[in-house]
C-alpha cells in the first residue's frame, strides 16, 4: 500500500512513540520529507532539523509517521535503521513496522479545556473481560473505585488529564465526564489507555496523564468532535467581539 499512496516529496511529521501529545513544548514533532521509496517496507526521508541544526535520529528509535499526501493524511509506525549523507543531503532510512492507515485530521485537534472527570483503573478481572460494554455491565458503581481528575485538553483521539492519583503508564481506565452541547448534556464513559504519565513540576503530588481512547464507537467520537468544534467556535466568536 505504501507505494500506492506515498510519493517522493510528500511532507512528514515524525512523533516519537514515547513522547507526550501536548500542544506545548513537551510535544516533539519533527518535520521531514520523503526522499525515496524502497518498496513496501523502507523509506528514505530527509534528516529533520530544529532551529537550523540537524537532528541525528538514533538508530532503532520508533516514531509515528504522519504523511501528508494528495489523498489525505496517512499514518504508520516506523523504526530508524540507518542514516547517512549523499550529495550533501542528510538522509534517514526508516523501516515500516505497522500497517498504513488513513486518519482524520480533526481527530487530532486538541481543545484546551477544564472538565471534571472520574477515572477508574481496570483490575485484572475487568481486563480479562476485554469489551467495554461488558465491563460496564459488571462494574460495581457502589464501590468507591473512581479517582478524580481534570481534563485540560481533549481531542477525538484522546485527552490530557491532571490528577492527584499516581496511575501508572500502560494502565487501562474508564474515563467518565460530561460536556454541554446545544441541546443537552452529553455524558461519556470511555475506555482509555494511559500512554504517558509525568509528575508536574512545582505542583506537589500532581500528575499529568495522556490517554488514548480504546474501542470508541464512531457515533461517540463524532459527538465528542462536535463538542470540540462548538467550543472552538464560541472562543473565536468571543475573541472577535
Amino acid at each position: 500500500m505504501i507505494t500506492k499512496v506515498i510519493q517522493v516529496g510528500d511532507k512528514i511529521d515524525l512523533i516519537k512513540k514515547d513522547a507526550t501529545e501536548n500542544e506545548t513544548e513537551e510535544r516533539k514533532v519533527y518535520k521531514s520529507q520523503v526522499y525515496d521509496i524502497s518498496g513496501e517496507e523502507q523509506l528514505k526521508i530527509t534528516m529533520p532539523q530544529e532551529k537550523g541544526k540537524l537532528l541525528l535520529l538514533s538508530i532503532d528509535t520508533v516514531y509515528r509517521l504522519q504523511f501528508y499526501t494528495q489523498g489525505g493524511i496517512y499514518e504508520c509506525s516506523a523504526k530508524v535503521v540507518d542514516r547517512y549523507k549523499t550529495d550533501n543531503i542528510y538522509l534517514v532510512v526508516v523501516e515500516i513496522i505497522s500497517a498504513l492507515k488513513k486518519v482524520q485530521r480533526r481527530e487530532f485537534y486538541r481543545l484546551n479545556c477544564l472538565l471534571e472527570s472520574k477515572i477508574h483503573v481496570l483490575d485484572d478481572e475487568e481486563l480479562a473481560i476485554g469489551d467495554l460494554k461488558r465491563i460496564l455491565l459488571k462494574h460495581d458503581y457502589a464501590k468507591p473505585s473512581y479517582e478524580l481528575g481534570t481534563i485540560v485538553d481533549i481531542s477525538g483521539g484522546g485527552a490530557r488529564i491532571v490528577t492527584d492519583s499516581e496511575i501508572e503508564e500502560g494502565a487501562y481506565v474508564i474515563l467518565k465526564f460530561q460536556v454541554e452541547l446545544k441541546e443537552y448534556i452529553q455524558e461519556y464513559e470511555l475506555l482509555a489507555h494511559v500512554v504517558t504519565k509525568k509528575i508536574l513540576e512545582n505542583r506537589k503530588k500532581k500528575y499529568e496523564l495522556r490517554v488514548e481512547y480504546e474501542q470508541i464507537e464512531n457515533k461517540i467520537r463524532e459527538s465528542l468532535i462536535r463538542y470540540i468544534f462548538e467550543e472552538e467556535r464560541k472562543k473565536r466568536k468571543s475573541e472577535k467581539s
